[in-house]
C-alpha cells in the first residue's frame, strides 16, 4: 500500500514535532517509548510519550477504514521505512531524550502490537526480514568451512 506524498510529508511531520518536543532545553527526559496509534475510523496516527501525553498526529487518508493484517503489515512497513529514512538523516541525534528509547505501535487497549523503530547510540537492532534465513546461511557458511 503506497501512501501519497502528502501523507507521508503529514506522518513526518508530526514525528518530527514529536520529537522537536524533546530538544528543548529543559531537563534531560527519561522516556522509553513513543507511542503510535491509529484511529482507522479517522485515519488519524497520534504520537504519545510514556504518560499518554499526545504530543502530535497526523491524518492517512489511504489509512481511512484500514482493515485487516495485510493493510496493517503494510502500515507497518510504511512507518518502519520511514523512521529508518529519518534515523539516516540523523533525525533522532540531537533528541533531549535518554537513549535507548523507541517507536511502537499500539492497538486501541494500548497494548503493543509491535515496535517500529529501537533508537541508540551504539546498537543496531536488525528486522526480522534481515534475520529470516540467517541460521540456514552460518550453517551453510560453517559447512562450507569446514570442507576447506
Amino acid at each position: 500500500m503506497a501512501i501519497s506524498n502528502a501523507s507521508t510529508s503529514n506522518l513526518r511531520s508530526a514525528i518530527e514535532q514529536a520529537i522537536h518536543h524533546f530538544t528543548k532545553d529543559d531537563d534531560f527526559l527519561v522516556i522509553t517509548d513513543f507511542h503510535l496509534h491509529l484511529d482507522s475510523d479517522t485515519g488519524e496516527v497520534s504520537i504519545a510519550d510514556d504518560t499518554d501525553v499526545a504530543i502530535a498526529s497526523a491524518v492517512v487518508e489511504e489509512w481511512i477504514d484500514l482493515d485487516g493484517d495485510d493493510e496493517l503489515e503494510e502500515m507497518i512497513g510504511v512507518l518502519t521505512a520511514l523512521l529508518h529514512q529519518m534515523s539516516d538523516e540523523h533525525v533522532f541525534d540531537h533528541v533531549n531524550v535518554s537513549k535507548p528509547f523507541s517507536f511502537v505501535l499500539e492497538d486501541d487497549n494500548k497494548e503493543s502490537i509491535q515496535e517500529l523503530f529501537y533508537v541508540d547510540e551504539d546498537i543496531i537492532v536488525l528486522n526480522n526480514d534481515l534475520l529470516m534465513d540467517m541460521d540456514k546461511d552460518l550453517d551453510d557458511f560453517f559447512e562450507k568451512l569446514m570442507k576447506e
